[in-house]
């Protein structure tokens, strides 16, 4: 009997052996497939940058959360674990890694998903970019004309066309594009085709006022850039140069034009995400005040109760922890949010460090620790929901005034609008200094603790290691924010 005691033991030693072997296989399997990963993303920023720097700014930030996170690290230690038969630490790994994986597939998915949404944007700059190459082309052409160089006449009338020809096609995509449509019955000059109506034979003829500004002048160049071609055939040096001249005038204003639609379409797509943050915020802060109420009368309940009533009590804590979870998982929707727009780099750092909070809370109370501690905590992710969504609301109405002041041109002159940040320097400057300051408590804070690590053999040392981790990597992404700003690149 006691040898097949010490069998049994023997095989189940061999059966755990291998089970543990055959895990951090598998580990080391998955730890090298990530790694690759990271190195993927890394070549496809590097490829991405030219041909699409907003896709790669997204990629680039996926590859920095990464490293910040030491995914890469880390799963090497799960591999470690198992091979140590350390099966509860690799359990606890295991989940917070799962946790950071999804949040980076979120950020990747949002890199796919901005590219939907952008597209009339990314028309309107291929048609800008076609006008720019059209004026430049009929600049250097007027540029030619005025030399009066012998025998040129000929070649100037050919380049005169050729350009005409590439116009009447860019005109013909922004008629596809926009659905110009003639008014009154009465058919534009949609064909340069016509030389013997003049510019003002065509207005009295066609409702051009009636027509989109774009519209125009489009149109309007097209008939300059034919009338040109005739003065150059008919030997008409000065006559050519002032149709040239008006032609550039008018892919001047087709240009500007254009520019105006791709402000109005950046700002109409910031004032949507500003407005789903506004609503998200209104609601995290409103959960998150009634958490911190309902957490400080547990903590009045809890003196001299009894054993059934502090089960209870504890009940009641549970539904909190559920409720803080909802709005964890409010901020996650709102971090999506933040990182498509790219722009608000402080502003997805603070609601990082409030995340870090808000899930620190919730696993306080589910560990029963209701205490001080535990309402400062909910004081600063209130404190914290506060600033941000006052920024939000100050952006909110700064977007509500660019709007609303969008037909004074002056106003917008040398404002890329394309690149209007979701959210002010001043304000994201704001946050950062915010954040540095609760870093700086928290800093102080544990430090306490681990001085009093002796006086508290209960402590528990692993939460607090994760935390000063935590902590380490808020300093160091507060140090890149700031270098980014300094260097210009969030601006």
């Amino acid at each position: 009997m006691f040898y097949r005691f010490v069998i049994i033991e023997i095989v189940f030693l061999f059966g755990m052996s291998a089970l543990a072997q055959e895990l951090s296989d598998k580990q080391r399997n998955l730890a090298g497939r990530y790694a690759q990963l990271e190195q993927v993303l890394l070549r496809l920023t590097e490829t991405s940058a030219a041909s699409d720097p907003r896709k790669a700014t997204l990629l680039h930030k996926a590859v920095l959360e990464s490293r910040d996170k030491l995914l890469v690290q880390r799963f090497g230690t799960l591999v470690s674990a198992l091979e140590r038969r350390q099966f509860a630490d690799a359990i606890s790994g295991q989940t917070t890694i799962e946790q950071d994986l999804l949040e980076l597939l979120k950020l990747l998915e949002s890199a796919t998903r901005y590219e939907h949404g952008d597209a009339e944007k990314e028309k309107i700059k291929d048609f800008l970019k076609d006008v720019e190459a059209i004026l430049h082309s009929e600049r250097t052409l007027r540029n030619q004309t005025r030399k009066q160089e012998p025998n040129t006449l000929p070649v100037l009338e050919k380049g005169q066309q050729d350009i005409r020809m590439k116009a009447q096609t860019l005109h013909d995509r922004l008629a596809e594009h926009e659905g110009w449509q003639p008014h009154n019955g009465n058919e534009p000059s949609q064909s340069a085709n016509q030389p013997e109506q003049s510019p003002s034979q065509t207005q009295q003829n066609q409702p051009l006022q009636e027509w989109s500004p774009s519209q125009q002048a489009m149109q309007k160049a097209l008939e300059r850039m034919k009338q040109a071609e005739q003065q150059l055939q008919k030997a008409e040096r000065e006559g050519a140069i002032e149709e040239q001249e008006e032609a550039i005038a008018e892919l001047q204003r087709l240009k500007e034009e254009l520019e105006k639609i791709l402000r109005q379409l950046r700002e109409e797509e910031l004032m949507q995400t500003l407005e789903k943050l506004e609503e998200r915020f209104k609601r995290m802060l409103r959960l998150e005040q009634a958490i911190h109420l309902q957490t400080e009368h547990l903590i009045n309940q809890l003196a001299g109760e009894s054993s059934s009533e502090q089960r209870q009590i504890k009940i009641q804590a549970d539904r909190l922890g559920i409720n803080q979870q909802a709005v964890i998982e409010d901020a996650e929707a709102a971090l999506v949010l933040l990182r498509e727009d790219g722009t608000a780099q402080a502003m997805v750092e603070s609601l990082l460090q409030a995340r870090f909070d808000m899930m620190e809370v919730k696993n306080r109370l589910e560990r029963t620790a209701w205490d001080a501690v535990t309402l400062h905590i909910t004081d600063e992710v209130i404190d914290t929901l506060q600033e941000m969504l006052s920024a939000i609301q100050a952006a909110i109405e700064e977007s509500r005034e660019r709007q609303e002041n969008a037909e004074n041109q002056s106003q917008q002159e040398g404002r890329g609008m394309d690149e209007e940040p979701l959210i002010q320097l001043l304000a994201e400057l704001r946050m950062i200094r915010s954040m540095q300051r609760r870093v700086n408590e928290r800093t102080i804070r544990y430090d306490d603790e681990i001085k009093q690590i002796q006086e508290k053999p209960d402590a528990d040392l692993q939460l607090l290691k994760l935390a000063v981790e935590e902590l380490a990597r808020q300093q160091n992404r507060i140090s890149r924010i700031l270098h980014e700003l300094r260097i210009g690149k969030t601006q």
